[in-house]
Order: C-alpha cells, then sequence, then structure tokens
C-alpha cells in the first residue's frame, strides 16, 4: 500500500503512455499488412486512449516541442473510418445476410462491391498516414521522452492526493446534449458525439486506481452499454443509407425484407438505449453517484485529504 501511496502524477502517466507506445509499434506491421481486422481495432483503441492520457495529464507533463496531440488524432481518424469500415461488413455478414433471402443477397451484390472498394480505399489511406513522416515523427519524440521523462510541477505530486482532479472531465458527460435526443433517426450527430464523451470518459477512468466498488463497477458497465448501443445505432444509420445509396429503386423496394430486419434492430437498439439513458439521467442517481464515487477514491491520508473526504460526504448526505 505504501509504495502505491507513494506513486507520483508524472510516473503513472508515463507508464500508461509507454504502454499504449509499445502496442503501436508492434501493431504497426500487423495493420499494415491487412490480414484481419483485429489488429486495427487494437490499433485505434490504443491511439485512442494515447489521446486521452496525453490530454488528461498535459498539467503534470513536460512533453517535447513539436509534440502534437491533434496530430495524433488526424492519425487515430484514419484508423477509425477503416476499422468502421470493417464493422459494417461483419455486421451486414454476420447479422442481416444470414436472415436475408437469397434474392435479396444477389441485388446486393453491387453494395458489397463498393463496401469491399471503400475499405481498401481507406487502408490505403490508413496506409500512408502511418507511414508519413509526420506520424513517424510523433511516436519518436515521444519514445524519446519517455526514454528521458520529463515532468512539470504537478508531475512531482503523488497520484491518490489528485485522483478527484484527474477524474474530472472537460465537458461534464451528463450535460452532453446527446441524452436528450428523444426521437428516434434525430439527433445523430449529438448521439455521435455522446459516445465520444463517453469513451473519452470512460478511458479517464480506466487510466486512474480507482477502487473497485459495486457502484464504480456497475457505473462502468452502464457506460459501455451506453456506448456499445450509440455505436449500434450509428452503424445501422450509416449502413442503411450505404445501401440505399447503391440501389437504383432505394433499399424499401430492393431488399424490403433487409430493410425490415435492419428497421426492428434499429428500434429494439433505440429502446435499450432510451431506458438506459433514463435510469443514468434520474434525479437521485445523478445527484448521489458521482459524489460518492469521488469520496470513496480520494486519499484520506494528511489534513487537506481528510477536509475534502469529509467536505464530500457531507455533501453526499445532503444531496
Amino acid at each position: 500500500m505504501a509504495a502505491a501511496t507513494a506513486i507520483l502524477n508524472g510516473d503513472h502517466a508515463h507508464g500508461l503512455i509507454a504502454q499504449h507506445c509499445r502496442q503501436l509499434v508492434e501493431l504497426q506491421g500487423p495493420v499494415l499488412a491487412n490480414r484481419e481486422p483485429e489488429p486495427l481495432r487494437q490499433m485505434d483503441d490504443h491511439l485512442r486512449r494515447l489521446h486521452t492520457t496525453l490530454l488528461q495529464f498535459e498539467p503534470a507533463l513536460e512533453l517535447p516541442e513539436g509534440l502534437s496531440v491533434k496530430r495524433l488524432a488526424k492519425s487515430q481518424r484514419r484508423l477509425a473510418i477503416a476499422s468502421d469500415l470493417d464493422r459494417l461488413r461483419e455486421r451486414l455478414d454476420a447479422v442481416f445476410l444470414p436472415q436475408t433471402p437469397e434474392r435479396e443477397v444477389r441485388r446486393l451484390k453491387p453494395v458489397l462491391r463498393q463496401l469491399k472498394r471503400e475499405r481498401q480505399l481507406a487502408h490505403d489511406h490508413l496506409g500512408e498516414a502511418l507511414r508519413s513522416p509526420g506520424h513517424l515523427e510523433q511516436l519518436a519524440l515521444l519514445q524519446g521522452w519517455l526514454r528521458e521523462p520529463c515532468y512539470a510541477a504537478l508531475g512531482q505530486e503523488p497520484l491518490r492526493a489528485w485522483l478527484l482532479e484527474w477524474q474530472a472531465d472537460p465537458a461534464p458527460l451528463l450535460l452532453q446534449r446527446g441524452w436528450w435526443v428523444a426521437e428516434r433517426r434525430e439527433g445523430p450527430a449529438s448521439l455521435r458525439e455522446l459516445g465520444a464523451c463517453i469513451d473519452s470518459h470512460g478511458d479517464r477512468l480506466d487510466n486512474l486506481p480507482l477502487p473497485g466498488t459495486a457502484a464504480l463497477r456497475r457505473w462502468r458497465q452502464q457506460l459501455r452499454q451506453g456506448r456499445d448501443l450509440l455505436a449500434e445505432l450509428d452503424d445501422l444509420e450509416v449502413l442503411r443509407k450505404a445501401i440505399d445509396e447503391q440501389l437504383r429503386d432505394g433499399i424499401e423496394r430492393t431488399v424490403p425484407k433487409l430493410d425490415w430486419l435492419m428497421e426492428q434492430h434499429h428500434l429494439q437498439c433505440w429502446r435499450l438505449w432510451r431506458d438506459l439513458a433514463a435510469s443514468l439521467l434520474a434525479t437521485p442517481k445523478r445527484q448521489r453517484r458521482p459524489l460518492q464515487r469521488l469520496a470513496e477514491g480520494q486519499e484520506r491520508s494528511g489534513v487537506a485529504g481528510r477536509l475534502r473526504a469529509a467536505l464530500i460526504q457531507l455533501a453526499t448526505r445532503l444531496g
């Protein structure tokens, strides 16, 4: 326990960044080889989490001049596009086509060819991005910093004394507009942005040694469920639009059974999402859960730590 308490903000961030950088280097070859989708998904995940980690712990780090979080985000967007196309094709192959009449599957051949072309094009662009001097320079800068890390003053502070601050989101999660989209097929941009915010919020929590309480585990499980439902809703919208645009008479007339299957799946996901959103936004849970979670995770050693914990506990009782 003493060793865990002594971990500094900078050292903790260093460990997280090192883990993601190591994985990015190892996955570079398999992703460029393009033989299976799993390395692509893993690289997308690690680059997204690296991006979140650099933003989250930036106040504690003295990063090298020339390192650009925005440039890393650009590479991650390329990864996300290719990964999304893989996921759309997998959704068709594994879920919808086995339930679709053979005559409709034959009508979908031009759509499947177009999806394959777009996936190849996305991989070509991704390969250019991953081989580009700009991307490789960013990784080289990070690896050089990892060998000789430099921390700001906050980086020398004990991690557990600052858990409350490291959990804070740049924009509070429960104030995102996407929670309030009440009609199906409305506000897709807001829902997409909410999904990204849930991912970022979850990554920030996963970056911290928070206590494994039942309440926190339920919160993380609900967030993952919400993220997956939002991703599924977005995939269905994108997939339906892609099919509709490739068929001369539209999706409803050309492949009515497939259209019906996708519509039923979308409706089911939407109902599950709205039930989950209502539960997470319910007044008692919304008022009490964050304060309880922060109080449980806050360092209690020292006068300042005990005072902060006492204030949070008082606010919890009053809430």
